[in-house]
Formats: structure tokens, C-alpha cells, sequence
């Protein structure tokens, strides 16, 4: 029983000895907004602690990210790591999931519990108001207000959710601010010439959150809400919706197209309009804007009366599903951009174009408006290879072959 004894104490574990992992004390998150936020930790273990994670992921959409803080080796750590400013834009209601992982140089790893962080303008003392999924945040202006803006987001998210077949299943975030010095600093960063020519109403700055200026303009909120749908409905890692799918069925949702409708008009009687293809993505001239976004109405209204809300539907889950967007008219339609180009020029009383257009990124050349091809002016070198360039050419590549043939005979005579 001695021996025993004796054997029992020489091979127990000694607690001196034991190694244990990293211990994590998560300090918190402080909001430095507009700048983004920043993370702290404290880390202690027995041998010096070799790498730092912070493992987070930006909600709703949930991808995944790590980010590695600045330290030296040590048995004791404390530091942070700042997220957000230039090289991340975080739109105010960001949540963010997070959790930190240490490991020393034995190897030993420790993880902090999960947590989470809301990240808002803390500049202003917001108002919530909840309904359905939908929270409105305003700091000014009547509580009466700010309950037609919930209400509105309500009804537009369930009629869009319903026309597009879109589940919207994550809570959505409106915020209402006063001025657009106050809004400002809640958007992505632009170029100063922008931000003097262009006054932002509203606009979707991530999955489930918009920022409106101002608590009355019901129609930009209906505009901006159809579009955390139509992302729903037909965006995914395998497909992107053209821009006029995508713009015109966010004026479509807003009910009163307004001036854009105005504009489509004009440009119809003109008969001088866009091509379908001139409008796969958006337009860079401020002159041609709101044609741009007048027609994309027109024939996102042109699809659905004409054909039905079910195909309109259907087109989005083909993008969605991975198929561009002439394979997703023809599976859907049967014709692609230029059939559909023909058949709304038809139904406005144009007549159908001569040569459809080569490219999806083709641009409109005219001042007040995109030209048809055959109303443009030919340039001696703008539609393909000129004479004299052939001519060019061809006495190249004769001087080319007597060079060869020259060199040859000169190799042969040596040999």
C-alpha cells in the first residue's frame, strides 16, 4: 500500500505545473462615431500570448471577418482595434456580432464569450418606434410624423414583398434626420463636387437600413424601402440585377413616379430615348438622370401590366438564381434586352430600332438625352477600321515578308 501511495503521488498532476488556456477579460466597445468603434481586451496567461483575433460578423447579412490587433508578446496583454472610419463605412444601426480568441506560445487558446454591439448616430438623442418589424429613430419633428413614416414602411415593404415573391425576414431600420448637415456624416463618404451638386432624400445604405431627411417625404421612403426588396428578391453571390430592373421598380413602388414620368414622356415624343442596354447600369451624366430613372419606370411598368405580376416575380428569382439578364428574359419572356427595347418602343409608339444595341455598356451620347443609334452621326473612324489604316497595314506586313525573306536568303548564302 506504500508503494501504491508512493506511485499515486509521483504520477498526479501538478497544479504548478498544469498549463491553462489564455484568460480573456472583453472590454467592451466604445462608439466613436461617425469614425467607427473601437474594440478592447485584456489577456493574461502563463506564457506569452502570441496572436490576438476578433472574430466578428456584421449582421443581417452575417459574413464573417477577423481582425487582428496591434501588440508586443507578452504574459499580460491589453489592447484594442479600431473598426469602421475609411476603410470600413458603417452605416448608423449596424449590429455586429463579435468574439475574441487568444493564443499563447504553448499553444494554448482561449475564446471570450459571444457578444454583440448596436452601433448609432450618438450624436442625437433618438425616438424609437416599432411596428411589424420596422423601427423609425427620429430626434425631431412630431411623433405624429414620424408614425405615418412607420406606418408607410409597413404597408410598402408588404405590397413590395408580395409583388417580387421576397421574404424580408430581418428587422429593417429607418432614420429620420433633420438637416442635411446633421445627415451628412451618417453617409458614405463622397467627393466634395458631389456633395455640393447632389442633395441625398434618402437612400439605402445597407441591407436593412435607410436614412430619409426629413419625417414628410413619403414617396423617396416607399423609394428606398422597395429597394431593401428588390435586393431580397434578386440579388445573391450568383446574380445582380441590371439597373433599370432595379431603379424602375424602386420608382414603381413608390406609387407617384413624379417628375422621372415627366421626363420619359418628353424624351417619347422626342422619340430620342435610351436604348435598354443604355440603361444595364446607371447613368453618370446629371443631365440624363431622371430620363434614366423615368424610363426604367416605364418599363418595369410596361413588364408588369403587360405580362403580370407572377412573371415580373419570376424574373427576379431567375437573376437570383445565378442567370444574367437576357437568359433571364428569355427564360421568362422569351426575348431578351433588344426584344424588350422593340416591344416597349411599340407599346409607346416608336418604331423598332434598326441595329440593336453591341454592348450592355453603351452610352447615350446627346445633351438633353440618348439618341437612337441611326439618328447619330458616323465619324470616319469611329464605326470600325478606316481605308488608310488597312492600306497601313498591308504595306507592313509586305515590308515584314521581304525583311524575312531578305534575312533568309542572307543565312543561306552564309551556310
Amino acid at each position: 500500500m506504500a508503494v501504491l501511495a508512493s506511485l499515486v503521488f509521483l504520477f498526479a498532476p501538478n497544479p504548478a505545473l498544469a498549463q491553462s488556456a489564455p484568460t480573456i477579460a472583453d472590454g467592451g466597445v466604445t462608439n466613436t462615431f461617425p469614425d467607427g468603434m473601437r474594440f478592447s481586451i485584456t489577456v493574461e496567461s502563463d506564457s506569452p500570448i502570441e496572436e490576438i483575433k476578433l472574430r466578428y460578423k456584421i449582421l443581417p447579412d452575417g459574413t464573417a471577418a477577423i481582425g487582428r490587433p496591434e501588440f508586443d508578446p507578452a504574459a499580460s496583454v491589453a489592447t484594442s482595434l479600431e473598426l469602421g472610419g475609411a476603410d470600413l463605412y458603417l452605416p448608423p444601426g449596424t449590429v455586429i456580432e463579435y468574439h475574441w480568441e487568444a493564443t499563447d506560445a504553448d499553444g494554448d487558446k482561449g475564446t471570450s464569450p459571444p457578444a454583440s454591439f448596436f452601433y448609432d448616430d450618438v450624436r442625437f438623442q433618438w425616438t424609437p418606434l416599432e411596428s411589424n418589424g420596422v423601427t423609425v429613430y427620429y430626434y425631431s419633428g412630431s411623433e405624429g410624423d414620424a408614425q405615418a413614416m412607420l406606418e408607410t414602411a409597413g404597408t410598402t415593404l408588404e405590397a413590395m414583398s408580395q409583388l417580387l415573391g421576397a421574404n424580408v425576414d430581418f428587422p429593417v431600420k429607418v432614420w429620420i434626420y433633420e438637416s442635411r448637415e446633421d445627415m451628412r456624416p451618417a453617409l458614405q463618404p463622397r467627393s466634395e463636387t458631389y456633395e455640393e451638386s447632389v442633395t441625398t432624400l434618402g437612400t439605402r445604405v445597407a441591407t436593412d437600413t435607410v436614412l430619409m431627411l426629413g419625417n414628410d417625404d413619403l414617396g423617396t421612403l416607399k423609394h428606398e424601402l422597395t429597394h431593401v426588396v428588390t435586393a431580397q428578391a434578386g440579388e445573391s453571390p450568383f446574380g445582380t440585377m441590371p439597373w433599370w430592373l432595379d431603379e424602375g421598380t424602386a420608382v414603381y413602388g413608390q406609387g407617384d413616379p413624379g417628375g422621372f414620368a415627366d421626363a420619359a414622356e418628353a424624351a417619347i415624343r422626342r422619340g430620342n430615348v435610351f436604348s435598354v442596354r443604355q440603361i444595364t447600369s446607371g447613368q453618370g451624366d446629371p443631365d440624363k438622370v431622371n430620363l434614366a430613372y423615368g424610363q426604367s419606370w416605364s418599363i418595369v411598368k410596361y413588364l408588369n401590366e403587360t405580362y403580370g405580376p407572377e412573371k415580373f416575380a419570376q424574373l427576379f428569382a431567375e437573376i437570383k438564381g445565378g442567370k444574367r439578364i437576357d437568359d433571364a428574359l428569355e427564360a421568362v419572356y422569351g426575348f431578351d434586352q433588344d426584344g424588350l427595347d422593340n416591344e416597349w418602343r411599340a407599346a409607346n409608339g416608336l418604331p423598332p430600332r434598326e441595329t440593336p444595341e453591341p454592348t450592355e455598356d453603351a452610352q447615350p451620347n446627346a445633351t438633353d438625352g440618348p439618341s437612337d443609334p441611326q439618328d447619330e452621326p458616323q465619324s470616319d473612324d469611329g464605326g470600325g477600321t478606316s481605308t488608310v489604316v488597312l492600306i497601313a497595314l498591308a504595306v507592313g506586313l509586305v515590308v515584314l515578308a521581304g525583311a524575312v525573306a531578305a534575312a533568309g536568303w542572307a543565312v543561306a548564302r552564309r551556310l
